[in-house]
């Protein structure tokens, strides 16, 4: 039950990613640069830093090269390359979680920080969670209602849930 509660976690951060992409593909250039105080940046430019990070995240967890994406360019990518990124993350992501590796084995992360690959997993999808609130943040403070990403409707999406909208 563990491994598919974990699996569960790290498929509605995937989701979540992919859905706040969809919606952000239909707003304009200039709404893709909104922003508001105390997040991150701008929509497009925290999307891409969710996005970047993960993959910086599964390159801690896998070594070898990083992606391509995976290292912040200095111009923010298209919309579509993001969504490119985010299923290349998802898909690596649950790659590495299937390998039988031992979790709390010392990661050195670029920054010179020992960690052990549970809190890297932890990370991985927290980070992306707290930057989609900054995202919700931005949409809330223009009058703008974003889509619902909480577990509740990524559990209906799913068909696993019935659970009542927020």
């Amino acid at each position: 039950m563990t491994d598919l509660m974990l699996l569960r976690a790290i498929r509605h951060n995937s989701w979540a990613n992919l859905e706040m992409l969809a919606f952000c593909s239909k707003m304009s250039a200039s709404q893709l640069e909104w922003t508001a105080s105390g997040v991150y940046g701008t929509i497009h430019a925290t999307l891409q830093h969710i996005l970047t990070a993960e993959a910086g995240y599964l390159h801690s967890l896998t070594g070898g090269e990083l992606p391509p994406g995976g290292r912040p360019p200095e111009t923010l990518m298209p919309l579509d390359r993001l969504a490119d990124l985010a299923r290349s993350n998802a898909e690596r992501i649950e790659k590495v979680l299937a390998n039988e590796t031992d979790p709390d084995r010392k990661i050195t992360r670029p920054s010179g920080a020992i960690v052990p690959g549970t809190i890297i997993v932890t990370q991985y999808i927290h980070h992306g969670s707290d930057h989609r609130a900054h995202i919700g943040t931005i949409l809330g403070a223009h009058s703008v209602e974003g889509p619902n990403l909480d577990a509740w409707a990524f559990g209906r999406a799913i068909g696993v849930s019935t659970a009542a909208l927020r």
